[in-house]
């Protein structure tokens, strides 16, 4: 039976009723046996298990009510929202709420993984356990500008008990002994206000707390700041005594010191000596896409004695590799012709017209092409190259530089690159190409510098519209001269099946992870009028890189899968995407302009807002690890330190300006490599150890990861990566072969989805080993050898997506090919490999077999 106390109750599930006559009940230390019914045990609410607890009901009045979990539970009662606590335990690290009357700074703690994670709760939950919509959504900490250090000396006790913290500082060489009083001496500075002077402000670089949380992770962005201002703070030479008689020894301080010194990186213009001894003119121009801002760049660019072109692609520095070799740039200062006029049939609107560059002999400018995975020498003294960002030479003195899609310095994976650019490039002139989103950061970045800076902004050429109605979901009403965006390489093939069983139109596909030059061919047959694909499926590889005559963009979708789950398209995302319609200079002038839409009729707003939408200029830039640094931390630490703690001191220690921000480092996700690295190349020197972290490994991709593996242990065993020794017996290679053979037989129904993916995991790891070829090529030694596998998969590739749609080479494209020859004969080309469109036609003119290399035969193909 139901204690005395509590017959006046009754339990209506959840929820205890409670006589008017009873103003309070204080339920302390009771204990109850479990009411006896014939109802579901789980609904009954009385046990005399000491895990039961008691909650407050969320009445005005203070009321208790029991809770259903088995887990201890316990909340304060009280009106006042300031003064609401609860403690959850249900996990062996401890969590908590700090109340506060803000309802923007409530702040549980979960610590369910290695890294420390804050997250605020949501103010109109009841209980701290409630179900979160997404486990990565929450509220961003609100933070005054103004009023920095109020949320600075509120904070820093919390941040201080963190459960990952004393590991962490362990892992750094602080005693673990030493730990506690080293954080109570710095928790004791900051509330004392010590901190938070106006000096201070400006050492310990406060106005980071402001800057950096739009990030997808803001909390632990915080908790890198504030060890970056503990180290800081501990590593100044007036605050050693303090140190001292808290109990931490002389070695320790000398270490704290060894890694501030390391971390300092707040004047980072200064590690470019080079660079700083030239005065450069820095002209940006910027503006929306299809304003004109790169072409002018590219004049520049052409008519310079020197220069070099950076790109975010290998696509785009093909592209332009390969313009200015043909001769289609016209240089400054020398008089434009209007472009020839051709007449095209369309869909989406009358007799267009449609320009073609000619290529003009007089204007060819001899350019080499670097890129991570390829080289292409046209002449040893070229005056001129094409390169991705990565690999711009910052030794080699140019009269011009040309740095393209500059508001890629923000982006969290790859803006380190656009930075080390833009502050180390030693030219006396540098056009920078991209959004005026990125003016204030650049502006920033150089302020110290002594750089002209001259900024031309570009209206569009063309106008865009986007139309009111969608396609609802009718693929019958795409038309002749559409781009159909897509968001997943599964979705693009059966987009490209759908469209092309539905309507008499064939498909073009370009994405990213198709290699360069079929993404580069492919997009040729939807550029070619005659060659009869009419319709191009693309991913948002198609906002960078290709000039395509696109007349109408169609969105498939409006949000994109980010490794957890689905996240809308940025603004400048769908701008981007957006613009590509209607390109000027290539639908003529009777009705010029783009146009915009999507599949399903709820993404239309979506679309409208972004393309209306005045962008937000950018906060910070990103700054990656460099070599230098990385062995100053390795130095820093104590011996053996693993490659995973070397990377995180960096992330946690350095000392950046307030418009930086670090280049994101996952750690989860590099931590295979950083343990296969510290478990077979331990005694790698740090340049190694460096490259290999920055080089595309592709982490993601188990099938190509394994063979990346067995590169990399030979290459520590031997100092000898054999390309073959290591691919022989490959599941890889066996697609490979069966492709090969199915291209032989002409047998198309045969080719499956899977085989295109095992086909670009071993394209993959075949890149990996043309990149290290070009950095240690005594060592990864097979240069032919991987140039022959590596055509050999384009090709096999390019028919099986041809044939995964029943789509076979035809007359259209080899007479394409043949009138792309008849345009280079102007500019005379040499390369380490023959082209793309030259291998192709080989594939094309061959008698329904793959071409043989080297006298081997189709169905037997060459290893060596």
């Amino acid at each position: 039976m139901r204690p005395p106390s509590l017959l006046s109750y009754c339990q209506c599930r959840h929820t205890l009723l409670k006589p008017s006559s009873e103003p309070w009940i204080t339920l302390v230390n009771l204990s109850f046996r479990r009411h006896r019914s014939g109802g579901n045990s789980k609904n009954n609410k009385w046990s005399n298990k000491s895990e039961e607890r008691w909650r407050l009901t969320n009445k005005s009045e203070e009321r208790w009510r029991l809770t259903n979990n088995s887990e201890e539970r316990w909340r304060r009662p009280t009106n006042n929202s300031e003064e609401r606590w609860g403690r959850p335990t249900n996990n062996s690290e401890e969590r908590w709420r700090r109340p506060t009357n803000n309802p923007e700074e409530r702040w549980k703690r979960p610590t369910n993984n290695s890294e420390e994670r804050w997250r605020p709760t949501n103010p109109r939950t009841p209980f701290p356990n409630a179900r979160r919509p997404s486990p990565l959504v929450y509220d961003i900490p609100k933070i005054d500008p103004n009023n920095i250090p109020a949320f600075f000396e509120v904070h820093v006790k919390q941040w201080s008990r963190q459960r990952s913290l004393p590991s962490r500082l362990l892992s750094f060489g602080i005693q673990k002994d030493e730990i506690k009083p080293l954080l109570d001496a710095f928790v004791h500075a900051v509330t004392a206000g010590e901190l938070s002077t106006s000096e201070g402000h400006h050492t310990y670089v406060l106005s980071r707390f402001t800057h950096h949380l739009d990030d997808g992770d803001p909390l632990h962005a915080i908790d890198a700041i504030y060890t970056t201002i503990l180290y800081t703070w501990a590593s100044e030479t007036a605050h050693s005594e303090r140190l001292r008689s808290a109990g931490i020894s002389q070695s320790t301080i000398n270490r704290i010191r060894a890694l501030a010194e390391a971390g300092d990186r707040l004047f980072p213009a200064e590690e470019f000596p080079d660079a700083r001894k030239f005065h450069r003119k820095i002209i940006m121009h910027v503006g929306p896409t299809n304003s004109g801002k790169t072409h002018n760049a590219l004049r520049a660019l052409a008519a310079a004695a020197t220069g070099v072109y950076a790109g975010p692609l290998r696509l785009l520095a093909h592209e332009i590799w390969e313009r200015l070799n043909l001769g289609q740039i016209v240089p400054q200062g020398v008089e434009e012709e209007p472009p020839k006029m051709t007449t095209v049939e369309t869909d989406t609107a009358p007799d267009v017209a449609t320009a073609s560059r000619p290529t003009n002999p007089k204007y060819v400018r001899p350019c080499n092409m670097r890129t991570g995975e390829e080289q292409r020498i046209v002449d040893e003294y070229a005056p001129l190259t094409s390169c991705t960002v990565e690999m711009l030479g910052l030794r080699k003195e140019y009269d011009v530089a040309v740095i393209d899609e500059i508001q890629m310095l923000n982006d969290p994976d790859r803006g380190g690159a656009w930075t080390i650019a833009v502050l180390g490039v030693c030219a006396k002139e540098v056009h920078l190409c991209g959004e005026e989103t990125a003016v204030p950061v650049v502006e920033a970045l150089l302020r110290d510098t002594g750089d002209e800076i001259i900024i031309n902004r570009y209206q569009r050429l063309s106008p865009l519209y986007v139309q009111e109605e969608s396609l609802n979901g009718d693929w019958s009403r795409v038309k002749k001269g559409d781009c159909v965006v897509t968001f997943a390489r599964s979705n693009i093939f059966k987009v490209k099946s759908a469209i092309e069983a539905q309507t008499p139109l064939r498909c073009a596909v370009v994405y990213g992870r198709l290699p360069p030059e079929i993404r580069s061919e492919q997009a040729a047959l939807f550029n070619d009028p005659n060659s009869g694909y009419d319709v191009l499926i693309g991913s948002d590889a198609i906002g960078m890189g290709l000039n395509l005559k696109i007349r109408r963009v169609i969105f498939e979708a409006t949000s994109k899968y980010h490794g957890t789950r689905d996240a809308p398209l940025s603004i400048s995302q769908t701008k981007q995407i957006a613009g590509r319609a209607g390109r000027y200079g290539l639908h003529g002038n009777d009705q010029p302009g783009g146009y915009v839409t999507a599949l399903l009729p709820d993404d239309i707003s979506h679309i409208q807002k972004a393309v209306d939408a005045i962008p937000t200029p950018l906060k910070t830039a990103r700054i990656g690890i460099s070599s230098t640094s990385f062995f100053a931390f390795s130095l820093a630490l104590p011996p053996n330190s693993s490659t995973k703690t070397i990377l995180s001191a960096y992330y946690y220690i350095s000392r950046i300006p307030a418009i930086l921000r670090q280049q994101k480092i996952n750690l989860k996700y590099v931590e295979p490599l950083c343990n296969f690295i510290d478990a077979r190349m331990a005694n790698m020197p740090a340049r190694d150890t460096i490259m290999f972290l920055l080089a595309p490994i592709p982490l993601r991709d188990v099938a190509a990861l394994e063979v990346v593996q067995k590169f990399l242990r030979a290459y520590q065993d031997e100092m000898s990566v054999d390309l073959w020794e290591h691919l022989e017996g490959s599941s890889l290679v066996a697609a490979l072969d069966g492709v090969e053979r199915l291209h032989a037989e002409d047998n198309t129904e045969s080719v499956t989805s899977v085989m295109i993916a095992q086909l670009e995991s071993l394209h993959r790891a075949v890149m990996i080993y043309m990149w290290m070829t070009f950095r240690r090529p005594m060592a990864w030694h097979c240069v032919k050898e991987v140039a022959v596998l590596k055509l050999r998969l384009e090709k096999a590739l390019d028919w099986g997506l041809r044939a995964l749609t029943k789509l076979q080479p035809g007359k259209d494209w080899e007479r394409y090919v043949k009138d792309h020859r008849e345009k280079a004969k102007g500019a005379v080309i040499y390369t380490r490999q023959r082209s793309a469109l030259e291998k192709y036609l080989d594939l094309a003119q061959a008698e329904s077999v793959a071409a043989p290399i080297d006298g081997a035969s189709a169905t037997e193909p060459c290893r060596h």
